[in-house]
């Protein structure tokens, strides 16, 4: 039940949130496009989404993890008023600029599944 599901194609940008996620002693999982979120929801707590990526910023992405309970956390490089609330209203509980993502990530953590 411990799950951190990271649909980041980025591999830096992966490398430093799984680490961080690690540190936590959760388990991360890598998702990509095919990814079906129903293998993973009984055992996840948290989507990570990398939504400068356009593959994963849909808000039937969002809505899907978020019918399923799972705490999201998106990341723009730069946020922008329409997608913020869009991504708000089909479920994000929080969109960040990548740049404070990873220096934030135990914060969230401990907010939001801790």
């Amino acid at each position: 039940m411990n799950n951190i599901l990271l649909f980041i194609k980025d591999f830096e940008l992966g490398s430093k949130v799984s680490s961080a996620c690690v540190d936590y002693d959760m388990n991360v999982e890598f998702c990509d496009e095919n990814t079906n979120p129903d293998d993973f929801v009984n055992k996840s707590l948290l989507a990570i989404i990398d939504l400068d990526e356009d593959v994963f910023f849909s808000v039937g992405l969002v809505s899907e993890l978020k019918r399923h309970e799972i705490k999201i956390i998106g990341s723009l490089k730069e946020l922008k008023t329409k997608d913020l609330k869009k991504l708000k209203s089909a479920g994000c509980n929080l969109v960040l600029p990548k740049s404070s993502l990873v220096k934030n990530l135990p914060k969230l953590i401990n907010e939001l599944i801790l």
